[in-house]
């Protein structure tokens, strides 16, 4: 069979394939239904005179021609995505859009930064993502990040703002409750974490007793605010603890748990003048922020 010219639209189709190894997987991934998927693949099976995939119960395997198309479509994708960078990371004017991906609770402490900034750049549409999903800067999923790591990626540059400690704290009314409770009465408030990976997690395990009882919440700011609540103590970034008058420390700070705040971005998009402008102005009024929620007076119980 002659192969016939190919629709670059296609290559979306079969990669998202290649990487889901389903069709409902790839379907996801595009926003599309699973009959589009199958109908995208065929038709390019066919203009191609190959077969890219063997189906199977479990899903779709490459075949080595398939294996071939991925390695040279990946490439492709890559090529495109630098040319983005590299057009976008040279625009000099401040405007345009600057897609920030940050966390609930960081947002929350440094919402009149952002707000601040808005107004000071107000040609800049400034867009906000938040959410436990790391977004790829890679793949042009957002500019900047400001995230707490230990690890930046090698190739994404920026500047470790600070160091970011972790405390336990409970309501003031909880507080005066714990004083008659022996530790395996207390109730703990942690975050779901099914691998401990968090620091909040690991210092609970270290902390919390065998007999506690305990409720979870699926986010941080799920776990602060039932705190704040008065339902029990918890884990928390001292940037947040601090915040909150209605919060009252328990433990100290463990520096075994510290993790990094770090202001990233990709360095091709280092040269646009939104993002330099977003580090400038972000870098002083983060840094002051987080030295004062540092300064503070040592934990009410130690148990």
């Amino acid at each position: 069979m002659k192969a016939q010219g190919m629709d670059w639209n296609d290559i979306p189709f079969v990669l998202a394939v290649c990487e889901a190894g389903t069709l409902s997987g790839a379907a996801k991934t595009l926003g599309v239904n699973h009959s589009t998927v199958f109908r995208r693949i065929e038709g390019v099976e066919t203009k191609l005179g190959i077969t890219l995939f063997e189906r199977l119960s479990s899903g779709y395997m490459m075949t080595p021609e398939g294996e071939m198309f991925f390695r040279q479509a990946l490439a492709l994708r890559e090529g495109v995505d630098r040319i983005q960078r590299e057009l976008s990371g040279q625009d000099s004017r401040l405007e345009g859009t600057l897609v920030v991906t940050t966390t609930d609770s960081l947002l929350y402490i440094f919402s009149k930064a952002f707000s601040a900034f808005q107004e000071e750049y107000p040609s800049v549409e400034l867009r906000v993502l938040t959410g436990s999903r790391r977004l790829d800067l890679v793949q042009k999923e957002a500019d900047v990040a400001l995230r707490p790591t230990l690890m930046p990626p090698e190739h994404w540059v920026g500047r470790n703002l600070a160091t970011l400690s972790y405390a336990t704290y409970a309501s003031k009314g909880y507080v005066k409750e714990m004083r008659n409770l022996t530790p395996d009465k207390y109730r703990w408030v942690s975050l779901v974490d099914e691998l401990s990976r968090s620091a909040m997690s690991k210092m609970t395990i270290k902390l919390k007793h065998q007999d506690a009882s305990r409720t979870i919440a699926s986010s941080l700011m799920g776990v602060y605010e039932l705190a704040v609540a008065g339902l029990g103590v918890t884990a928390l970034p001292c940037y947040l603890g601090e915040h909150c008058d209605k919060l009252q420390r328990v433990h100290d700070k463990m520096n075994e748990f510290d993790s990094d705040l770090w202001l990233l971005a990709h360095p091709d998009m280092r040269r646009s003048a939104r993002v330099n402008a977003f580090f400038d102005f972000m870098t002083p009024f983060v840094r002051s922020q987080l030295a004062v929620s540092g300064l503070v007076s040592n934990s009410v119980l130690l148990t």
